[in-house]
Order: structure tokens, then sequence, then C-alpha cells
């Protein structure tokens, strides 16, 4: 497993002490707030740093580039730096909880539980407002979560196996419906174009009010990592250490639901991000969870909002799904990933 007794993924990490570890978290922020400027700044209806600093620094919207920027482009970038945050905080804490490093929310099914939700709320309750639509996603995510461990449990040694196969096939079998769904109400053309992950049309409305239950479990999230990082040593020698591995469990698996369902309902199904970004914060700072969160947030939301402005401009003036850009860089990573651990 990774991360058994500290050591596998510990040792880059020996090598970046509390000084650089503060450069590069600070570098990181640097980065995600120019992409984020990027991300507004850039568009098929003009573009222009000058025009951004008119309107967001001094308030002035007086332009039709300014009004777009503001209303259009900027809830837009930050739903993407929340969401790819959301994400890739979920897929880190997934990965912690379960001891399983190809643990994610995409891949264990949970994003296709809450998109299945998603889906059945918009037909049976079409004008359900943005809170209920995420509190049907929240609903779905759950759904998903048991059915994956009802189907996934067994031992030791084969369980990380059967998680990652179990969650196939629950993701698929949601999907299936989320889709059928759409084809027998006349949805499919959008739900499909959701489902692959898309953060078109993203309202400020939209985004006021997903952001503060992603900010509230990214916190709760991260007051996790000590215990992760003693849980990462081994269920007995963390209970040794006085960590209640049970609720610390069922408390990141809580706050996974809540990443994800909050994600899901304003962008739709991202897989991937979850599982390379915490490994790429594991390359970067070694196995102390306490690093790994903070930095795979930051990372999470830096790719996403470079991947969807590379979204926007691909196929100009039309959207290309953002989850499909992700899914291009996720997939190769997956598949390296899993031949290297599995001898493990």
């Amino acid at each position: 497993m990774l991360n058994r007794g500290g050591r596998r993924g510990g040792r880059p990490g020996k090598i970046l002490g509390k000084a650089g570890y503060g450069v590069l978290i600070l570098t990181a922020l640097m980065c995600l707030a120019l992409a984020i400027m990027l991300s507004v700044s850039i568009g098929i209806a003009g573009s222009g740093f000058k025009t951004l600093l008119q309107t967001v620094v001094l308030g002035d919207n007086s332009s039709n580039l300014g009004r777009i920027m503001l209303e259009m482009r900027l809830p837009r970038a930050l739903a993407a730096c929340l969401t790819g945050a959301a994400f890739a905080l979920a897929g880190a804490i997934m990965q912690g909880i379960t001891r399983n490093p190809l643990a994610d929310a995409g891949l264990l099914g949970i994003n296709a539980g809450a998109g299945f939700a998603v889906a059945l709320g918009a037909v049976l309750w079409p004008s359900l407002s943005s809170l209920g639509t995420m509190l049907t996603a929240f609903g779905g995510a759950a759904l998903a979560v048991l059915l994956v461990y009802g189907l996934g449990m067994g031992k030791q040694k084969s369980g990380a196996i059967r998680l990652i196969l179990a969650g196939a096939a629950v993701g698929a079998f949601l999907t299936a419906l989320s889709q059928g769904v759409g084809l027998t109400f006349g949805l499919s053309k959008d739900l499909s174009f959701w489902t692959s992950g898309s953060l078109a049309g993203i309202s400020w409305a939209q985004l006021n009010v997903a952001a503060p239950w992603i900010a509230a479990a990214g916190v709760a999230g991260l007051l996790l990592a000590g215990r992760l990082s003693i849980l990462a040593l081994g269920e007995e020698s963390a209970a040794g250490l006085g960590v209640n591995v049970g609720a610390l469990r069922l408390t990141g698996l809580g706050v996974v639901l809540v990443l994800a369902g909050a994600s899901v309902s304003l962008a739709g199904g991202i897989s991937f991000l979850g599982l390379i970004i915490p490994h790429t914060a594991r390359l970067l700072v070694g196995a102390d969870y306490r690093k790994i969160l903070p930095l795979s947030a930051l990372l999470g939301g830096m790719l996403l909002v470079l991947s969807d402005v590379a979204a926007r401009m691909i196929n100009a003036p039309f959207d290309t799904p953002v989850g499909a850009l992700v899914s291009v860089i996720g997939v190769p990573f997956f598949l390296v990933l899993t031949y290297r651990k599995k001898g493990a």
C-alpha cells in the first residue's frame, strides 16, 4: 500500500523543509491567482488584462466586456477553482481513509451517484432550487458509497482491487441510469454534456449556494490531516496512538460526500482529478497529509481553471466538456499508477 510506514513517497518530502514548503505553497497560490486572471481575461468576446483590472479593482463595469468578465467569466473561474480544489481534496482524503492509492470520488462511483440523483431530481422536480439540487447530489453520493462498499468489502489483501472494480461497476450502472433518464425525458443532450463535466453557464447565485458547503467541508478535511498521517502507519499503530479509526473514516467519508456532492451539483462529473493531484502532491512534499491536503487543494484548483480555459478555446465559440480534458490526462496516469502498484 502507498505510504505504509510513511516510507514510500516520503523521501522527496525530506528534501523540502518548512521554508521550502512555504515557498512551494506561496508559488502555488500565485500560480492559481494568475490562472484565475487568465481565465477571466481571455474569451471569444474579447480579451485584456487592462479591462480586467478596471472592472475588478476599480469597479468600472461600464463596458460590455467588463460586464461579461464580471458576470460570466469570474463566477466560472471561481467555480473551477473551488470544484477543482474540492475534487482534489476528496481524492486525497479517500486515499487516506481507505489506505488505497487508487481511491478517487470519480473512480469509486461517488460522482456518478451524485449525477444520477441530480438527473432524477431534474425530472421529478423541474423547478428545484440550487440548494435542493445540491442536497439531492449529497443523497446520490451517499447511495453510491453504500453500494460500492457493500460490493467491495473483502479481505484486506484484495480489498483495494475489489473496491476499484465495485466502483467501476456501480459508476457504470448509475451513469447508464442517468443516460436512460435523459433519453426518456428528452434531456439527453444537456445531461450528457453536464455529466461529462462542464462549467458553462455558472452564475453567482449557484456559486453562492455551493461555495459555503465546499469551504466548510474543505476546512473540516484539513483538520483531519494529522490523523490521516497517523493512519498511514497502519490501523493498529494508529489505534495505539489514540486515533479512533472508525470515527476518522466516518468523518472523512462525510467530508468527501459533501465535497463531491457540492462539486458535482455545480460542475458535473469530473473524474481522475482526485487521483492525479494527491499523487503529484506526494511527489513534491512526501507522505505527511498536513502538507499533502493544502497543496492538493491549490494544485486541483489550478488544474481545473487552466483546463476550463482550454475547454473554452479548443473549439470556440463552443464549449468542450472540461471533464473530458482532465480524463485525457487522468487515464494514462491511472494506467501507469496501476502498473507500478500491481506488486503491492
